[in-house]
């Protein structure tokens, strides 16, 4: 979503991760690294980050419910690496588990030594803050390496006092590609068809939108592969799966090649892939500072925690160009034609209850317990 930033590859993560030639990446403006390949820094999600109107027709506002679920455990993190969370960076995370932990992504926090937790957050006050003592209460999944494409961008926070009164989220314990899910963020926003970059205008909101899972990060690297096309650099999924998405264009009614629910149907363009033409004016993606929000599906009678937001990537340029670029806009990270990876969090789910100290899945429901997440990190204005 367009909203005020988050960031999907950092300068070292971005190009390091998914060490892509072409196209701009983003992922962990968190930790400041990436930066220049794929997406750009962990900003924000489609309504965050990319929505198909004004970012502030895309805010989560105090008491608005989705299904009847209220996603005031949409947390905001802000960090930063000289001890002093002013002037610092931005992601976003979920509230899981009774309350006293948030999942987030690795990029937003690695390394920090400075952070805060933000939750019921509108029009630019807290309902809550807490500081986190970085030194022991957060943990990094094992393999994370600052390489975004090995599934390993995610990381658990532990609250110093639980938060009560608010909406924690259940795991997803399924793969969920293909299905339709919602998107929740901290991050920078922007319009999908403007060519210009995402921004902290609406800076104080999260932002909410929604999109599909249309493949998992290790069938689009197939299909990309056997496409031949370029500068796809190394992945893998050693430590679990990551779930693709693509930001498509509003259709004009024609369904020709220069219809954007067509021309911008990024993953639909590559062969071997199966990808619907979007969800017309509720499609979004994610941008940076969104990083670490999570991605949601409905089961049917809950909103479950499915992916954490990780990377974006301006992924068209250089390789789906005929008849006409994917992309609406090279100035926007977040516009028409791009795509955005989350992780799976149904591949963490052993290693979160380990960290979490929650019972195996089969008990659950009968404990009531709840998580949740998102992802995208980004560098916020001085204060």
């Amino acid at each position: 979503m367009h909203k005020p930033s988050f960031s999907a590859l950092s300068h070292l993560a971005a190009a390091a991760v998914l060490a892509i030639a072409t196209g701009s990446a983003w992922a962990d403006e968190a930790t400041g690294q990436f930066t220049g390949v794929g997406y750009g820094m962990p900003e924000s999600a489609t309504p965050l980050t990319g929505n198909n109107t004004a970012p502030a027709n895309w805010r989560v506002t105090q008491g608005m419910l989705f299904n009847g679920v209220n996603f005031d455990g949409n947390v905001r993190i802000d960090f930063d690496f000289d001890g002093n969370v002013i002037g610092g960076f931005t992601c976003s995370g979920t509230l899981i588990a009774g309350g006293t932990h948030v999942l987030t992504a690795a990029h937003c926090a690695s390394g920090v030594n400075a952070m805060e937790i933000h939750h019921g957050v509108y029009g630019g006050v807290s309902t809550g803050v807490q500081s986190i003592n970085t030194a022991s209460n957060v943990f990094v999944h094992p393999g994370w390496t600052g390489a975004l494409s090995t599934g390993a961008d995610i990381a658990i926070i532990r609250l110093s006092t639980p938060i009560t009164g608010v909406t924690s989220f259940n795991l997803s314990t399924t793969n969920d590609v293909g299905k339709q899910f919602l998107m929740m963020g901290h991050g920078t926003t922007q319009v999908g068809n403007v060519n210009s970059a995402t921004n902290w205008n609406d800076f104080g909101w999260a932002h909410y939108g929604y999109n599909v899972f249309d493949a998992t990060g290790t069938s689009f690297l197939n299909a990309a592969s056997a496409m031949g096309l370029p500068g796809l650099g190394t992945w893998s999924s050693t430590f679990g799966e990551e779930y693709i998405a693509d930001y498509d264009g509003l259709s004009n009614g024609t369904g020709t090649s220069t219809d954007p629910a067509v021309r911008h149907n990024t993953l639909g363009r590559i062969v071997g892939l199966t990808s619907n033409q979007g969800l017309g004016a509720n499609e979004a993606l994610i941008a940076g500072g969104d990083s670490g929000g999570g991605d949601f599906v409905w089961s049917g009678s809950e909103w479950v925690l499915s992916g954490v937001h990780s990377w974006g990537w301006q992924f068209c340029g250089g390789r789906l160009t005929t008849p006409n670029s994917c992309d609406f806009g090279t100035a926007n990270s977040s516009s028409w034609g791009d795509i955005s990876g989350s992780t799976a969090v149904f591949s963490h789910v052993g290693w979160i209850n380990q960290v979490t100290g929650v019972p195996e899945p089969g008990t659950w429901a009968m404990m009531g317990l709840g998580l949740a997440a998102v992802a995208g990190a980004a560098r916020r204005r001085k204060a």
